[in-house]
C-alpha cells in the first residue's frame, strides 16, 4: 500500500466517522418520537446507530469515492 492509499483511506474514513453523527442522531430521536427509550438505553441507542452508519459508511463509500476528486 503506497503513501497515496494511505492519505485516501485516511481522509475517507475521518470524514465519514465525522459526518455520520447526524444522521444517527436524527434516525434515534425519529424513533424516540415512536418509541419510548429510557434514559439509560438511550446512549447505547445513539452508540449502535453510530456504529451501523460508519460500519455501512466504510463499506460502501471507501471504494466509491476511489478516483473522484
Amino acid at each position: 500500500m503506497n503513501f497515496e492509499n494511505i492519505r485516501y483511506h485516511v481522509a475517507v474514513t475521518c470524514l465519514i466517522l465525522g459526518s455520520s453523527g447526524l444522521p444517527a442522531g436524527l434516525t434515534v430521536w425519529g424513533i424516540t418520537n415512536f418509541v419510548h427509550i429510557n434514559d439509560k438505553y438511550l446512549d447505547a441507542a445513539y452508540l449502535t446507530t453510530y456504529i451501523i452508519f460508519v460500519y455501512f459508511g466504510l463499506r460502501f463509500y471507501i471504494p466509491r469515492m476511489r478516483g473522484k476528486t
